[in-house]
């Protein structure tokens, strides 16, 4: 499968997959100077600011792919989404590894992964 329609396919079932979880997506693909977010969905009482790393069979591990350099870029789009919205839930930042491979696609979410805690 073609880079492009992996991402596109892989984001579409991760959409469906947060509306099944009964979030309601906000934004997608919030990008903001320096900063950016794939996905805004409401989870009250959170907003949650949602990085997607997807990766084919034989790539970097995904969580290598979340540093701190990415991981600023996600709270500088929160913050620019807070201000212009006047949004009042909490934020939440939420990573979702996807791997795609031969027989699909398999995933893990990880709520409020990136707090402080040094979770990544």
């Amino acid at each position: 499968m073609r880079r492009n329609n992996l991402g596109r396919d892989g984001e579409l079932r991760i959409c469906r997959y947060i509306e099944l979880q009964g979030m309601k997506i906000l934004a997608r693909n919030f990008t903001v100077r320096g900063g950016e977010a794939d996905i805004i969905a409401e989870n009250p009482p959170y907003v949650c600011f949602i990085e997607i790393k997807l990766r084919s069979a034989g790539a970097i591990d995904a969580e290598k792919s979340v540093g701190i350099k990415k991981q600023r870029r996600v709270i500088k789009s929160a913050e620019k989404y807070l201000r212009e919205t006047d949004c009042r839930l909490q934020p939440r930042f939420d990573v979702v590894f996807v791997n795609a491979e031969d027989e699909g696609f398999s995933l893990e979410y990880i709520e409020n992964a990136y707090d402080g805690s040094g979770v990544l």
